[in-house]
């Protein structure tokens, strides 16, 4: 490594790398799925159900009308297990620079969107999501591969989406692509 004489040393104040700063970081939380989760339980509450209306009618001794309401509880089961697996499989981590995006139970796909691809930022919480103390924000990106990132299960309130919309217009600023038309 060569040293540089300090003619040729920046001067201070003048560019230097934006130094990297936590935003968030973190799995969605669970609440983000509570409709799907609700629709899983419904579906074993009313097998259970079926199965209790079919014993009364065919007597204890027909245990083979029970198999479909079996299979209907197998499945809410192994749906509900499925959606909570794969959401805590999820995890974002956002800074002031890039945000990066970690999901699936399997196989394992990493996405990297920096901060100065981000055109516009939208903030979504319906009733049910401000009862139950999540957010989701938008993300339309001029990258071609994900021009929509939505985040969901953030933490509720509207920091987390104040802080990403300051760092991309800073990092617009830093590209000087401020005023940039598609």
């Amino acid at each position: 490594m060569t040293e540089q004489p300090l003619s040729q040393a920046p001067a201070p104040g003048a560019d230097q790398p934006a130094e990297e700063s936590l935003i968030w970081e973190g799995c969605p939380k669970w609440q983000a799925d509570f409709n799907k989760l609700s629709l899983t339980v419904l579906i074993a509450i009313a097998a259970i159900v079926l199965m209790i209306l079919f014993k009364g009618k065919l007597g204890w001794g027909a245990w083979i009308s029970i198999y479909p309401e079996l299979a209907m509880i197998l499945f809410a089961a192994g749906w509900f297990a499925w959606i909570r697996v794969s959401r805590r499989n999820q995890r974002f981590k956002i800074t002031n620079l890039n945000l990066e995006y970690e999901s699936g139970v399997f196989n394992k796909t990493i996405q990297n969107l920096e901060m100065w691809r981000i055109k516009d930022i939208v903030f979504h919480q319906t009733l049910g999501e401000r009862m139950l103390g999540v957010t989701r924000v938008e993300l339309i990106t001029t990258d071609p591969t994900t021009p929509v990132i939505i985040l969901e299960g953030l933490p509720p309130g509207r920091r987390v989406f104040d802080d990403i919309k300051q760092a991309f217009l800073l990092a617009k600023q830093r590209r000087n692509i401020i005023g940039y038309v598609d």
